[in-house]
């Protein structure tokens, strides 16, 4: 188990989060047959539908969960897979940088259960880390925790710890597999150190399969790209550094994961073949349009352009059937309002802001996020959830849009 702040400090102090972790979202797969051949990708904005948003609850979550943040997920057959950021625990207390659950019940009019222990749907005493340290993070922290005698005044990453926090998550089923787009960080070093502070500061992120057969995790290596430096030394895991940071949405269209990321107050988007996404190479990224209205796509990732609007600590992109339309769900960092945006493609263009929902509580909430496999009728009916700062509790919520 991870060491971290105490239970009450972290609920209290879980919005920090939203400040320094990457945009992220969860993805929906989507056939080439359906979008981007029949006129799914269309460069006209969409009408924006007249909509019904509705609170039903908290998700119901594991006895030892006090609170999770963000929370994306993803359908893979019969199940819908969750990640979750910082995870407080209970009974007896303790702290974990990530986990995860799935559920069969992919009804949610009557609420989201997700009791379970891991993404595989095991039922054990307590939830485990997802994401976890390859060997060169574990020598580092050995080497800097407090029983070799060291300390702050000795050392500024004395008692310093890695943290993983998971973002999008995508089925790549011809492959047996689920990816999980993570950011890396380094926590509770010293000040003006890369390991600054409890929340810790990002050093790049990469991407964790999730194999479905055999059950197990592994962080998958990027090929074909400057190796991106952490402080334990080069980290082959690394697929960006934290200045671009691609792992802010991410979906499926075809046989291509569609990833945004480098985002500020919009992010930028980048695409890969599924079956070669570890080769940086074959990654290129949106520029914009040519005089014919054609997407323009560029292997230098300088050359991106602007596409969605961002929410703290991510956003989801999804197609919704009914409508022919995508829609961006997002929860911007300090007014508490759902929002969402409608496009025309994954690229664009894309909608003015529709404010949603006024979400409730005390504190600052963030992680709106949407979960296209609880969808109904044709996807006219969506359930979101977001991140309620002041109980630690995921909150659901049902919007009907109008056909």
């Amino acid at each position: 188990m991870d060491d971290g702040p105490d239970r009450g400090t972290l609920i209290a102090a879980l919005v920090v989060v939203a400040l320094g972790a990457v945009a992220i979202l969860v993805g929906s797969s989507l056939g080439r047959d359906e979008h981007g051949t029949d006129g799914s990708f269309r460069d006209a904005l969409p009408a924006i539908p007249a909509f019904r948003a509705t609170e039903l609850g908290p998700v119901r979550e594991h006895g030892r969960v006090a609170a999770r943040d963000n929370g994306q997920s993803a359908r893979y057959g019969d199940r819908s897979v969750w990640v979750f950021g910082d995870t407080v625990l209970r009974s007896p207390e303790g702290f974990l940088s990530n986990s995860g659950a799935s559920t069969t019940d992919l009804r949610a009019s009557d609420g989201v259960t997700l009791t379970g222990t891991d993404v595989f749907g095991s039922d054990a005493e307590s939830p485990a880390a997802l994401i976890t340290h390859t060997p060169a993070e574990t020598a580092w922290e050995r080497q800097h925790d407090p029983s070799t005698g060291c300390s702050p005044a000795t050392d500024v990453y004395c008692g310093a710890k890695f943290a993983y926090w998971p973002g999008p998550v995508i089925a790549d089923p011809r492959r047996a597999r689920v990816l999980v787009f993570y950011v890396k960080l380094c926590r509770s070093g010293g000040a003006d150190t890369p390991c600054s502070g409890p929340y810790g500061r990002a050093l790049g992120t990469g991407i964790a399969e999730l194999d479905m057969r055999t059950h197990r995790v592994s962080r998958l290596t990027a090929a074909h790209v400057k190796p991106v430096r952490s402080i334990e030394g080069e980290d082959p895991t690394m697929f960006f550094p934290p200045a671009d940071s691609y792992n802010a949405a991410a979906m499926v269209v075809g046989q291509e994961a569609y990833v945004y990321g480098d985002c500020t107050d919009r992010c930028h988007l980048a695409r890969a073949p599924l079956d070669r996404i570890t080769d940086r190479s074959r990654w290129t990224f949106y520029t914009g349009r040519d005089s014919s209205g054609a997407a323009r796509w560029s292997p230098d990732a300088g050359k991106a352009a602007d596409t969605v609007l961002a929410g703290a600590a991510g956003n989801t992109v999804l197609w919704v059937p009914a409508l022919r339309s995508w829609l961006n769900v997002y929860l911007p960092y300090g007014d508490n309002t759902l929002r969402a945006q409608i496009g025309g493609s994954p690229y664009g263009p894309w909608s003015k802001e529709i404010r949603l929902l006024t979400t409730r509580g005390k504190g600052i909430n963030y992680a709106g996020f949407g979960h296209p496999e609880f969808a109904e009728r044709d996807g006219l009916v969506q359930y979101l959830t977001y991140f309620q700062a002041d109980t630690g509790a995921q909150r659901l919520v049902k919007v009907t849009f109008a056909d």
